[in-house]
């Protein structure tokens, strides 16, 4: 059996390197198999995007470089899923994508999308997706089995956290198995070209996924906002590089899970959410309230809530705030 090569793309925080470790722990715990992961780290703080790689083989792994191409591409996140994607994928191989929307909403037989985010929170308690699609690899990979999985979890894993991921684990692969059995199979049909057109066949689509589609009507798959000309002066922007929150232009808070909430009653004003917020996002407010979060930028870090000495910032679940 020939290598086989995971590409994991996530941002800090959300576990890739973590994933890929004991993805190569599981694969390597059998005789003669072995297994090589290693992170590449951009700007190391939380929310910044990163990638992870695991290397699969029946032989010493000599080559330590960065893959170009893998077997499987992960992204932890759906907003880093960009127009580019194909150049990483090599021929038959899967891309996995943590998405709320149905597979059939991405049109290509090579994607398959979980709500990761989903899974983990209903036995985590909160969204971290990373041992999701390790269920999922040991449904697609056939070099990976949910026994392995579980006891890499097991000597890798603080032990209170054993049970709740080895359950998220076969969770998730119980779930890809259904899903790449559903999508191999509208793959089949005759309508299959249709996969690629604007609009799903209805024949092949369920009316859950209708009305998904219609909440989310089918674009290109560039869905990373870019800095467009003319948004931002070059010849201001060469003068300084700081500025207030509401100056950036690239929204960034898409895979957001939590938000911060000021308490107008706490709040004493002394700035030190505005200073030390990484992106800017806390701004001061001429208001009651001395400072507000630019909810289009917050990316949910939690360091405002760290540094505050007069608690009056707090962390809330994206759910809880969309119910209030």
């Amino acid at each position: 059996m020939s290598m086989v090569e995971v590409l994991w793309h996530g941002r800090g925080g959300q576990g890739a390197f973590t994933a890929a470790r004991l993805l190569g722990a599981a694969a390597s715990l059998g005789e003669g198999k072995y297994a090589l992961a290693f992170p590449s780290f951009g700007p190391e703080r939380r929310g910044a995007p990163m990638c992870a790689f695991t290397k699969m083989d029946d032989a010493p792994i000599g080559d330590r470089s960065a893959m170009q191409q893998a077997d499987f591409v992960v992204y932890l996140d759906e907003t880093l899923l960009g127009a580019d994607w194909e150049r990483e994928l090599k021929p038959g191989g899967i891309v996995l994508v943590n998405s709320a929307k149905p597979t059939a909403y991405f049109g290509d037989q090579r994607i398959i999308a979980l709500d990761a985010d989903a899974i983990s929170t209903a036995y985590l308690g909160r969204a971290i997706p990373n041992t999701v699609f390790l269920g999922a690899l040991c449904a697609l990979c056939d070099r990976l089995e949910s026994i392995d999985v579980h006891a890499a979890i097991r000597q890798y894993m603080a032990p209170k956290l054993h049970d709740k991921n080895i359950a998220v684990v076969d969770a998730a692969c119980a779930q890809a198995r259904v899903a790449a059995q559903a999508f191999g199979e509208v793959a089949t049909l005759d309508n299959a070209e249709a996969l690629g057109a604007d609009e799903p066949t209805p024949e092949v689509v369920s009316s859950q996924d209708e009305s998904a589609s219609a909440m989310h009507p089918p674009r290109p798959h560039s869905i990373i906002c870019t800095l467009q000309a003319g948004e931002l002066d070059p010849q201001q922007f060469a003068h300084t590089t700081c500025f207030s929150a509401g100056h950036l232009v690239t929204k960034n808070a898409g895979w957001r899970n939590e938000r911060p909430v000021i308490n107008g009653a706490l709040c004493t004003g002394c700035y030190q959410c505005y200073f030390y917020c990484p992106d800017g996002a806390i701004y001061k407010a001429a208001s009651s309230v001395p400072v507000a979060v630019d909810l289009d930028f917050c990316k949910g870090c939690g360091v405002c809530v760290s540094v505050c000495k007069f608690n009056a910032l707090a962390m809330i679940s994206e759910s809880e705030a969309n119910r209030a």
